[in-house]
């Protein structure tokens, strides 16, 4: 996907063409392996943290590609950094983990100068956002809204299906008992480590994992940590594979995890929710084609300015962020309907008075000052 405004930089697709002004940003591999289906010859500049830049060289390097590291800009996790494009402008851009693995990143743009967010770029499940909660950078840099919100919106429409890891361990012991073997997990090589992970950390699974291949050493370059797995006296009950070993075996069906890393509607609503962005824009991936999915109207009730009274409609930034707006009065509310309810009481029909909601003054009023030094006289 390319930045209509700074065409500069692309997300998450590897040009089959080098250019040396471009900047790729790799916030996540999964879908990666379809992309370099065809290799290019030589690769553009790729911005990325270290543990996906290590996947990445090992994946490429195994399939003979022509690529080092020195293709790679490694950045820190939640650290700005300046890029300068081609025109000269400069961006200020930070990248920060949706979860505790690291293989899910966020993109956020903006300005050297501070301010709104220019772009906010999520492209697949972040399951962690707490854990952002307590990064000062991070809540600075959104404190001030954003402009536009990029979400992946493939699973946007689908029903939401809360994943109980104990309650899918469980199930997977019990089909291996009915088997009377190890159960065959393949996963594609990107994009389910967090699955894994989470089915290793399990009361049911913790040490009896078993990850092969080179689905092992993938895993290997987001976290040094094989204490879940494995474990010596413990009965291998799960072995986890690329789709590359094993043919012709019968694996445990894939939609029986009930993870992806297709962002489900939760996280959605969690990112929208949260940023309130001016604009939300769905994401052009690689195989997609060139087609976006509509955003749900769930969706854009989060955005900035959405007013349910006004059927829809949006109100201009500025009557919302004006400085005498009246704070009591709902989202969308203007503040000249404010000034239309009579401040005294409502005389009923019957006689009766039922007091109102106090006026509120939306401008200050001026004070006529007074010299009495004339009085004097």
């Amino acid at each position: 996907m390319r930045l209509n405004e700074y065409p500069d930089i692309i997300l998450d697709t590897i040009p089959k063409l080098y250019e040396s002004h471009i900047k790729v940003f790799i916030t996540s591999l999964y879908g990666m392996q379809e992309q370099v289906a065809r290799l290019p010859k030589r690769f553009c500049k790729m911005y990325t943290t270290q543990t996906l830049a290590h996947q990445l060289h090992i994946y490429l390097s195994r399939r003979k590609a022509n690529i080092s590291m020195q293709d790679f800009h490694i950045v820190d996790e939640a650290e700005p950094f300046t890029i300068r494009l081609s025109d000269g402008k400069r961006l200020e851009v930070m990248l920060c983990a949706g979860n505790e693995l690291g293989n899910s990143l966020m993109l956020l743009i903006r300005r050297p100068n501070g301010g709104r967010l220019l772009y906010y770029y999520s492209a697949v499940q972040q399951d962690d956002l707490c854990c952002l909660m307590g990064n000062t950078i991070y809540l600075e840099w959104i404190a001030l809204g954003t402009e536009v919100l990029f979400l992946n919106l493939q699973a946007a429409n689908q029903p939401f299906v809360h994943v109980d890891f104990e309650e899918v361990a469980k199930k997977i012991v019990e089909h291996s008992k009915d088997i009377g073997k190890e159960v065959l997990i393949k996963l594609p090589l990107f994009g389910y480590e967090y699955v894994v992970h989470r089915l290793a950390q399990s009361f049911a699974l913790l040490g009896h994992i078993e990850l092969l291949g080179i689905f092992a050493d993938n895993y290997s370059c987001l976290t040094p940590d094989q204490r879940y797995f494995n474990q010596p006296g413990y009965t291998t009950i799960v072995k986890v594979c690329s789709p590359e070993n094993f043919d012709g075996e019968i694996y445990y069906p894939l939609h029986e995890l009930l993870w992806s890393p297709v962002p489900n509607r939760i996280n959605l609503i969690q990112l929208c929710s949260l940023l309130r962005p001016l604009y939300i824009n769905g994401i052009v991936s690689y195989h997609d084609k060139g087609i976006i999915e509509p955003v749900p109207t769930y969706l854009k009730r989060f955005k900035k300015g959405y007013s349910p009274k006004l059927k829809g409609t949006e109100i201009p930034e500025t009557q919302l962020t004006h400085e005498h707006s009246n704070d009591n009065s709902p989202v969308g509310h203007s503040n000249t309907q404010a000034e239309q309810v009579s401040p005294a009481k409502s005389h009923k029909e019957d006689g009766t008075t039922s007091r109102r909601d106090p006026f509120v003054f939306n401008k200050p009023k001026k004070l006529a000052f007074v010299d009495y030094d004339d009085d004097k006289d």
